[in-house]
Order: C-alpha cells, then structure tokens, then sequence
C-alpha cells in the first residue's frame, strides 16, 4: 500500500486523534465481527434468472416470443422413403387484413430422386431462379376471397374457422403453380412439397 493511500485511510479512521477508550473499544470489536463474517460467510448468491449472462438469452426468446418471429428449423422432406435437398424454398410473406405481419415458406422437389428427369432439372432451375417478390400477399388474397366452405360429404374434425383458413390457405398455393411457364410442364410430372406456413388468415 502506497503512503498517500494509508495517509488517507489514517485521516478517515472515526478514532484518529481522539481519546475516548469506548470509542476505540466499539470500533475494533465491528472491525473484528466484520472480518470474522467475510471469512467464515460466503456472500449471498443471486439467483440465475437474475444474473446479467442469464438475462441476455432469456431477453431474445421474449422479443421472439413477442414479434412472433419464427426460429428458422431447416425445412425436411422425404420423397419415396428418400430424404431430398429441397429444389427451392419460397418465402410466403404477407400482411394480414388486421395487421399481422406473416412470414412462412413453402418448400418444393420435383421428380423422384431415383431417376431425376431433364424436365425435374428444368422445373428446379426455373422456381429457384424466379423472382417470389409478392406470392405470398396474393396467396393470401385469394384465400381471403374463396374461403373454404365444407360440403355435406365433408367430414373434418374439430371444424373452426382456424381450420378452415388453413384449407383456404392451402388451396391459395396453387397460384405457385401459375407462376410455373405452361411449356416446363408435362403431363405426368410429380412434386412434391413441404411447408411450415400455418395459413393464419387473421
């Protein structure tokens, strides 16, 4: 310890200078209790959900939660028990009438994976290439202005409006195909698709 320091210290002791003996007894018996409790106490732990390094993670999972923004978990497909590199991913975004920002995607393979076409390779190229800019709003669009509306031969297990969105929704995507050039599709062609959109509509 440095003079100027134990200077300061000396001319900060409450005791300095005087000569009161109860003083100077009070003193070194808190200074006495005081080193006894840092030996033989260890200082009170703060719970983890409070601790700074805690509270970071646990801070993002609650703006995630509160923006609704989605985890991005790869999308998966299996085509004829095969898992397949999806030939695109289309981000299906759109604003709802009430205001709710949805984003989604919908995924795509064409073909068999054990006996891929020329066509399969054309049709892959074509909707990995191509501009999406603004399927998603029209998707929604058109399943706002055809909802489906169950038939008497349908039966649909806890029929609600959510479920019925959804169908609306799913019926909507076929407008994906629309963007497809009429000459890149043959007759017979399969696809197949996965998607993690819920065809929230309101």
């Amino acid at each position: 310890m440095n003079e100027s320091m134990q200077s300061e210290l000396a001319s900060a002791d409450p005791v300095a200078g005087g000569e009161d003996a109860k003083l100077h007894a009070l003193v070194r018996e808190l200074n006495t209790g005081a080193r006894e409790a840092s030996l033989t106490t260890s200082p009170a732990r703060t719970p983890w959900w409070k601790r700074r390094r805690a509270m970071i993670p646990l801070g993002i999972a609650g703006v995630i939660a509160l923006t609704g923004a989605a985890v991005l978990v790869p999308l998966g497909l299996w085509v004829n028990d095969t898992k397949v590199d999806l030939d695109a991913e289309i981000p299906i975004i759109y604003t709802t009438d009430t205001g709710v920002d949805v984003s989604c995607r919908f995924g795509i393979y064409f073909g068999d994976p054990a006996n891929r076409t020329a066509a399969d390779e054309q049709l892959a190229d074509f909707v990995e290439d191509h501009d999406w800019t603004g399927i998603g709003q029209r998707i929604y669009e058109q399943a706002i202005a055809n909802p489906f509306v169950p038939g008497p031969d349908d039966d649909i297990q806890g029929d609600n409006q959510e479920v019925r969105d959804g169908f609306s929704f799913h019926r909507a995507l076929d407008l994906i195909w629309a963007e497809i050039p009429a000459e890149l599709q043959q007759a017979g062609q399969s696809s197949s698709g996965t998607s993690d959109c819920t065809g929230q509509l309101r």
